[in-house]
């Protein structure tokens, strides 16, 4: 059983699939008021709870390393720690950017795509990638641009999609023009079943990664770490 985690943007959740058979069995999204260093683990008892299971039965843990809220970040690695030591679990660590292309993915909206991750400062997390339709590569490793380099970037149309698509979304679409492909609603919040599913992917490719390799991804260092 993998348990996942995804707690990098002001929307969190959590998601259990089974490592056996690939079957999606549970995800439950946490409210955005709501704090989730204390609703966390709440939430994931709960679905242990709905499926009959308990800690015990976890083989992995997957979790989202950012970039996005730095405490969102610490608390998903803490959690994901704190669910991985006594048993020594597997643990994977998935980027928010990779969810979001997931999230595409799973879609069936194929083609060159932008995955957008609010950075504050009228900047975004960017990450780049060609949706296939089993899977995605990254085109250029991810970065910070502010919307209006956006177009830049781009060989051609592109989906747009994520929390930082949403916040800049009119700016984006006057910089994208026809370029820029909005995609559903539903698929702009990272999800904790994207995450799980890139994590058993990875799973089926043999990886088998321990707690020492999990690292956040902040691109940019804490606002607390930076100097004036």
């Amino acid at each position: 059983m993998l348990a996942a985690i995804e707690v990098s943007t002001r929307i969190s959740s959590v998601a259990l699939l089974d490592l056996i058979t690939g079957e999606e069995l549970a995800e439950v999204t946490l409210p955005g008021d709501w704090e989730s260093s204390a609703t966390l683990i709440p939430a994931m008892e709960a679905l242990f709870q709905e499926k009959g299971i308990t800690a015990q039965d976890l083989a992995a843990v997957a979790v989202s390393t950012g970039p996005g809220s730095f405490t969102g970040i610490r608390v998903g690695l803490a959690t994901a720690e704190g669910l991985c030591m006594p048993s020594n679990l597997l643990a994977f660590g998935v980027s928010t950017l990779d969810g979001l292309a997931e999230n595409l993915r799973a879609g069936e909206m194929q083609g060159e795509a932008l995955c957008l991750v609010d950075a504050q400062r009228g900047e975004c997390f960017v990450g780049h990638y060609e949706i296939g339709k089993d899977d995605f590569k990254e085109i250029e490793t991810p970065q910070i641009a502010g919307f209006e380099k956006l177009a830049s970037l781009l060989k051609g149309r592109a989906w747009v999609v994520g929390p930082g698509a949403l916040k800049y979304e009119k700016e984006i679409r006057e910089g994208l023009g026809t370029q820029g492909m909005f995609a559903f609603t539903a698929l702009h919040q990272p999800r904790a079943m994207s995450i799980a599913r890139l994590a058993y992917r990875q799973w089926q490719a043999g990886l088998r990664p321990a707690l020492d390799q999990l690292k956040p991804l902040y691109l940019r260092p804490p606002a607390v770490d930076e100097k004036q």
